[in-house]
Formats: C-alpha cells, structure tokens, sequence
C-alpha cells in the first residue's frame, strides 16, 4: 500500500511521515521546496505543488491513500492571495487529482480555526457554524463546504 503526504516537510506531516514509516507503510512525500523535516527518511520524494494540479497527478499515481496536510499559516492580511491559494484551491486540486487518479481514501488535516469558537470556552467540534469573517485568513473548510 502506498500513501501519500502533503505537507511532508511541516511540522505535523514531517511526524506523520515518520509514525507511517513505523507502521511499515510505503510512503511518497510531495516536497515543494524545503526538505530538511524529511531528510534522511526512507520515502519516495516527488517535487510539486498543491497549486499545481499536474503535479498532484503525478504523484499520486497508483496510491491508495493521500495525506492532505500541505497549508500555509499567516495572520497577514496581504498574504491571505497566497494563503487562499494554497489552502482552498490547493485542498480542491488534492481533491480533484485524487478522483482523477483513483485513490481510495483522502484524509485531510485542518485547523479547529474553520469553525466558530463561541461561545468561548465551549468544546470546538464539526457541530459548530463555519466561520464566515472576512477578518479571519481563508481555510478550505471555510470555503470548500460553502459550495
């Protein structure tokens, strides 16, 4: 079985990789740019984008499950093109690339910040309303479950 991770060289998917290497799972890692999270692991290393829909494509070809945990964070108003690029449309390429291809499972990892934390102090879960400010920086839930 062959899996695929997104985001590989972040914090969150740089440990997936190892605890999915631990389990003795066939693992294939997109790398945008930076490699060092990963470096020295025993996976297979695909260069790409998530805003890029070829190189999803690419590699997730013949992978049964795909890992979405590429994101990129900013509380800077004049990042938020790139922000929106990266994990809304990003999120919709992984989606789109991984029927096009035909993996069976798409697990994707996301933030508790899509969904609305009032009242303050209560438990966060998928039974909350999504956020919908404009002040807040664009996730896929936010979006992807709008349409």
């Amino acid at each position: 079985m062959t899996v695929v991770v997104t985001g590989a060289s972040g914090h969150v998917g740089g440990n997936l990789v190892r605890a999915l290497l631990e389990q003795g799972r066939n693992v294939r890692v997109l790398v945008h740019k930076d490699r060092r999270a990963i470096e020295g692991l025993d996976v297979e290393h695909v260069q790409g984008d998530v805003r890029d829909l070829e190189s999803l494509e690419s590699a997730f070809q013949n992978a049964d499950v795909v890992y979405h945990m590429a994101v990129y964070i900013t509380l800077q108003k004049d990042e938020w093109p790139i922000c929106k690029a990266i994990n809304v449309e990003g999120t919709r390429n992984v989606v789109n690339a991984c029927l096009k291809t035909g993996v069976r499972r798409l697990i994707h990892g996301s933030s508790i910040n899509a969904f609305s934390q009032e009242p303050q102090g209560s438990i966060v879960d998928e039974s909350l309303p999504l956020v919908e400010s404009k002040q807040y920086p664009p996730l896929p839930a936010q979006k992807l479950l709008q349409k």
